[in-house]
């Protein structure tokens, strides 16, 4: 045996298996407690608790507005919107984009109706 082999020999030799507890250790950087962890009570198990950066930006913190649960949400993004699955009808009326408007053409800002007894009229009166 070479001395070069010999040395990887020796690497071979020491055991590098990390117990669960130092493996659960090492995932419990900012994650949750040893007794709050899903994955107590499974010996050969480990569930990754981080959360992940990159993934939580596409996260939303409620329901859209149109949408009265989360599960009716995420029941509309399961759905598949390609036209392998859809009629080609349903494909475009899906995938149509809500307002239409020429390239470089102007669009009016949106107005919000005040509220009545708001106006100058109002306040005036109120004092």
């Amino acid at each position: 045996v070479k001395p070069s082999e010999a040395k990887r020999y020796r690497k071979l030799e020491v055991s590098h298996r990390k117990t669960k507890e130092e493996r659960v250790a090492a995932l419990m950087e900012g994650g949750v407690e040893p007794e709050k962890r899903r994955d107590k009570d499974m010996p050969h198990v480990i569930i990754n608790h981080k959360v992940d950066r990159k993934a939580s930006k596409y996260m939303i913190a409620k329901q859209p507005f149109q949408f009265s649960s989360a599960e009716q949400y995420e029941r509309s993004i399961r759905h598949p919107l390609g036209p392998e699955w859809n009629t080609a009808l349903v494909h475009n009326k899906a995938i149509a984009p809500t307002v239409v408007a020429k390239a470089g053409k102007m669009i009016d800002p949106m107005s919000m109706p005040r509220p009545k007894g708001t106006g100058a009229k109002a306040l005036a009166a109120a004092a």
